[in-house]
């Protein structure tokens, strides 16, 4: 006996030699009884009933039964002789059989160490016996599972055909199956502890062997997986049984990672996803799955790209980092884009699916698990915040390295998305006002605090909110924060730092193509299609086409992409709520979450709720950025739900836009007008196969014919374009006038609604009865920007012109060939650039014409005012002149197309102007007045012009202008004659022209013309004399002087009549 117990390896189950010798006699004197009962029976088609008849005991039926079981599921046994009716094969366990002779059966005492033997078996075919052994000749294949050698799968296959025994069906079996399952839970919680058990071995492929297996059920596996969390669970404890099973799937999740890591997009091994699907699902495999994922040093952004759940989230087609191979769209030119496209969309979408399922199933878990992920998601954010610096919006891409990609965020992204699902997919669902506008000022100072006010998001305190926060007075605080609330501030940060600057690269992208393609057919008309200059600008115009059809691509996965309108109509709605939401008295409150839903009614409330002073300005471009991305490439994304979506976007723009208390950023409120660009029916330059769905334009058109609130959309829009110029804030001179751009472009819209253009109209009216106001009519600073604009622009571009004609004439008379290389490069360079720059004047400079030009077609008295109309007139007359005049061959240059340059257009809106403004005296007088470009011959030339451009049905109408003006001109000069050698007292030391309506400045104590002033006034509300504040009202009459004038005047005219009479006499 001692001998057999020296070779067989369950000897170490026990404490000493003696102990197992003893165990080892108990089962043989035990199982001998049984055997000797067993003997008797004969052989029949029903043992088992002939043991009740023969009344064998009780323990020896139990014996047989368990034997049978055990070989039915385990597929071992000590008989080593084949019997009738044996269905399956069986290992022979010769150690266990030798220690327990003469027993042959193994029953549940046993069953442990025959288990034990059966693992540590190299080779268990060569101890099969039984009907099937393999190589028998005729026979079929030795059964699988009783060879396996693989420890994991072998247990696992015992674990199912165990668990499909147990049931009400099997009541008299389901205690040994229990103890059966526990006993095979136990040996695989072993094997994993202590993998060196079976060092030929790799336990993790057998894992992922498993679940790649598509035969085998998910729901045998997740029973597999439970069984063995509870395992470990009782064998350590709930709060250590964590960190064993970290040891215990360290190998497998590092497999997963690293493959993970080497594949793509498409050639990822899907059944990954399916062991991550169960980890999640069990509360303590995913807190394994989220420690595992946790980076050393969480503050460096790109770490989380190099965890487990950041390999899924960085397949994309998109580089996996900075500067990384694109995979995707090579040879754009040879292919069909849309092809892979929709390929790129479906593996995006499924990845996408994955990971929500994954993330949604870890938050429903405890809380521990539910912090633990949420920290993850939280902490991933605040690492890779860098990735919406300035700098980096900017394309300078300093340290972009240390970030995760373009693609690993928006992945997070899509999948924050679907985690907001439940509360924005229905705007009117209460649920949405459990979002709290104060959660982003709450600020925690450790993990304890984190748990107990529901804050995960670091540093959120420190983002710029709407409005500044009073001094001295602390932001308001909920006490506590939910997990919506969490959810929904994730899912915009992801966006800022996903969406928003992945679409910034895409238009930079869109814009150095379009250089690279002028270069390329400039290359190809001066050196020919065959150079190598061409060829290498055309393979790099491949190579950034292939980045902008794979960035694009990203970017318009429609899955994620309607996600995301739903998500930012839901941010609409709840923005405008926030807004309404007014804490009256002031008190307290233990939440700030809105209470109801309120109807928005204009004018808004003048008090403006605290809650504002909390809430971050890039919800507010995300939005834009949104609407800036699908006006340009997915115009129907928010059109195919219809006016339901498109409503509540527009209303809280007109909330927002128009009102500075509410939101105090000008270039914030200036992109809410190019939100409502956005959402206009058509752009000039969008080709009609953009947008196919043919409902998108009804919708866009009724949203600015239907919307409740549609009259304020004109006054916000003129508050928004005065305001980026005069908050006093700083606002980049190229920068206000990129704002304004679609603001022209509204305005024309707007125009051609009788409706709207009526809201013009009464504002023109409202600001010539208060031409006089504290504070500038806003109608009367909207003009006077507007034809300030014109005139710098205008100015700009053609002096931009004038020095293109110059280099290109220079260029193409071979002066720039006789230069040094470098030289030319320059000069090149410098031609690129003045082109760039006249581009953006002339577009610009042509829109400010034109709104004028539609403008003064009803509007025409105040234009006419002595504050604005020297100002109209002498800016007519300048560029008619230069455009018309002797000089206009100065601005022409070869492909004025390619610089936006259309002199004919803007020679047309003028003419129209003098038009639309001629029936006014004074009007005409001031054009006749204007000595720096009027003369007898401006008309004559801008008839000429506009016989050859198409405006013959304008002549007549400037020849009408040409007479009138002529006219007051001559009576002009009369009185001029007249009034001639005026005192100096009576001359405006601004203008020095004869004031008519003297005023004294009460600071400086200079007397100006009131009409002076007042066009000062307009720009700046300084006294011109000192910087001392003033307005309007400040200015005192000087009726004394006024009336000296006035009876000068009276005794001029007189002398001139009296000279007159006595020339006739």
């Amino acid at each position: 006996m001692s001998e057999n117990l020296d070779s067989n390896p369950f000897t170490a189950l026990f404490s000493s030699m003696n102990d197992a010798e003893s165990f080892a006699q108990q089962q043989i004197q035990h199982l001998s009884s049984a055997e000797n009962a067993v003997e008797v029976i004969p052989e029949t088609d029903n043992p088992v009933s002939n043991v009740d008849d023969l009344t064998v005991s009780l323990q020896a039926k139990e014996c047989l039964e368990v034997n049978r079981l055990v070989e039915d599921v385990f597929n071992v046994t000590l008989n080593n002789h084949s019997r009738s009716g044996m269905i399956n094969d069986l290992v022979f366990l010769e150690e266990l059989s030798t220690a327990v002779a003469p027993q042959d059966w193994i029953d549940i005492e046993t069953l442990e160490h025959a288990l034990f033997e059966r693992l540590l078996l190299e080779d268990p075919a060569r101890q099969v016996i039984g009907r099937n052994v393999c190589g028998r000749e005729g026979s079929s294949p030795t059964n699988m599972h009783a060879t396996q050698k693989e420890v994991i799968t072998y247990l696992f296959e015992c674990h199912r055909r165990l668990a499909m025994k147990s049931g009400p069906e099997n009541n008299c079996h389901n205690k040994l199956i229990s103890q059966m399952l526990s006993l095979v839970l136990r040996n695989a919680a072993t094997a994993l502890r202590q993998p060196a058990l079976f060092e030929s071995q790799e336990l993790h492929s057998q894992i992922l062997q498993l679940v790649s297996d598509n035969s085998i059920s998910k729901t045998d596996l997740c029973k597999f997986f439970d069984g063995l969390v509870k395992q470990f669970v009782l064998d350590d404890g709930e709060v250590s049984a964590v960190d064993t099973l970290c040891l215990a799937f360290t190998s497998t999740l590092d497999t997963i990672h690293s493959d993970l890591t080497r594949s793509n997009l498409f050639t990822f091994n899907r059944s990954y996803l399916s062991l991550l699907h169960i980890f999640s699902s069990n509360s303590q495999l995913g807190s394994v799955l989220i420690v595992h994922s946790t980076p050393k040093d969480s503050h460096l952004g790109l770490t989380y790209a190099d965890t487990l759940l950041g390999s899924i989230l960085s397949l994309s087609c998109l580089p996996k980092v900075q500067d990384g191979p694109y995979e995707f769209f090579e040879k754009p030119s040879l292919q069909v884009a849309s092809v892979t496209e929709g390929n790129i969309w479906t593996a995006t979408e499924a990845v996408i699916e994955n990971l929500y399922m994954i993330f949604h199933a870890l938050l429903k878990h405890s809380n521990e698990v539910r912090h633990q992920t949420l920290c993850w998601l939280a902490d991933c954010l605040h690492a890779n915040v860098g990735r919406g610096k300035l700098w980096n919006s900017h394309g300078l891409n300093i340290g972009a390295s240390s970030y995760v990609s373009d693609g690993f965020m928006l992945n997070l992204t899509g999948v924050l998305l679907r985690l907001c699902q439940p509360f924005c997919s229905d705007t009117a669902d209460p649920m949405l006002l459990r979002v709290d506008p104060t959660y982003c000022a709450s600020e925690v100072s450790d993990d304890a605090e984190m748990r107990s006010k529901g804050v995960h998001m670091k540093k959120m305190a420190s983002e710029t909110c709407l409005i500044p926060a009073p001094e001295d007075t602390p932001r308001p605080l909920s006490e506590t924060y939910g997990f919506i609330s969490e959810c929904f501030y994730l899912a915009h940060k992801a966006l800022d730092l996903g969406f928003k600057v992945t679409f910034e690269q895409l238009m930079r992208l869109n814009q150095d193509l379009a250089r690279i393609q002028r270069a390329f057919i400039d290359a190809q008309n001066q050196a020919g299609a065959n150079s190598d200059v061409v060829q290498t600008i055309g393979e790099r115009m491949e190579l950034e086409m292939t980045r902008y059809l794979s960035l694009r691509a990203a970017l318009l996965e429609p899955q994620s992409l309607s996600r995301t309108a739903q998500l930012l109509v839901a941010t609409a709605v709840w923005l405008v709520q926030v807004t309404l939401d007014v804490n009256s008295d002031q008190s307290p409150r233990k939440y700030y979450t809105p209470t109801q839903f309120r109807t928005v009614e204009f004018p808004l409330p003048q008090e403006v709720p605290a809650t504002l002073s909390c809430v971050p300005e890039f919800l507010i471009e995300n939005l834009a950025s949104f609407l800036s991305f699908i006006r340009r490439f997915s115009p129907r994304t928010l059109e195919e739900q219809g006016f339901a979506l498109l409503d509540p976007i527009l209303t809280q723009v007109l909330v927002f836009m128009g009102s500075p208390q509410r939101m105090r950023n000008p270039h914030l409120r200036a992109h809410m007008a190019e939100c409502l660009e956005s959402l206009l029916p058509h752009h000039d330059e969008e080709p009609p196969a953009l947008n196919p769905n043919p409902l998108g334009s009804f919708y866009r058109e009724r949203l600015f014919k239907a919307h409740p609130h549609r009259k304020q959309i004109v006054e916000s829009l003129l508050d928004v374009f005065v305001g980026i110029e005069m908050t006093g804030q700083s606002v980049a001179f190229e920068q206000k006038f990129k704002y304004r751009r679609p603001m022209y472009i509204l305005m024309d819209y707007l125009w051609q609604i009788e409706e709207h253009a009526e809201c013009f109209q009464n504002l023109a009216t409202e600001a010539e009865a208060n031409m006089e106001a504290v504070t500038p009519p806003l109608f009367l600073r909207f003009l006077n920007l507007l034809m300030n604009d014109a005139v710098f622009l205008l100015d700009e571009a053609l002096s931009n012109m004038a020095q293109l004609r110059q280099m290109q004439t220079a260029r193409e008379a071979g002066e720039w060939q006789q230069l040094p290389i470098h030289e030319r490069e320059q000069n090149e360079g410098y031609l690129q650039h003045i082109g760039m720059i006249a581009r953006f004047d002339n577009i610009l400079g042509r829109e400010t014409i034109h709104t004028l030009e539609f403008l003064t077609s009803k509007i025409t008295s105040i234009f006419s005012h002595p504050t604005m109309v020297d100002r109209i007139a002498a800016m007519l007359n300048y560029f008619l002149f230069h455009l018309v005049g002797p000089k206009k061959r100065n601005f022409k240059v070869k492909d004025q197309k390619e610089y936006e340059f259309n002199p004919a257009k803007i020679v047309m809106d003028i003419c129209k102007i003098y038009v639309h403004l001629h029936e006014s005296d004074s009007f005409c007088l001031a054009v006749s007045q204007d000595g720096r470009s009027y003369s007898p011959h401006l008309f004559t030339y801008a008839e000429d012009v506009l016989a050859r451009i198409g405006g013959g049905a304008l002549i007549a109408d400037v020849q009408a202008v040409a007479l009138k003006v002529a006219q007051m001109a001559s009576q002009q000069q009369t009185d001029d004659e007249i009034l001639a050698e005026a005192p100096e007292e009576f001359l405006d030391p601004i203008m020095s022209t004869l004031m008519r309506d003297p005023v004294i400045l009460p600071s400086s104590h200079t007397t100006v013309d009131r009409s002076t002033i007042a066009r000062h006034l307009l720009s700046d509300q300084t006294d011109p004399f000192n910087r001392s504040a003033l307005t309007m009202d400040m200015v005192k009459p000087h009726d004394e002087l006024r009336l000296q004038i006035e009876a000068w005047i009276k005794e001029k005219k007189q002398q001139r009549q009296t000279q007159a009479s006595d020339s006739n006499l």
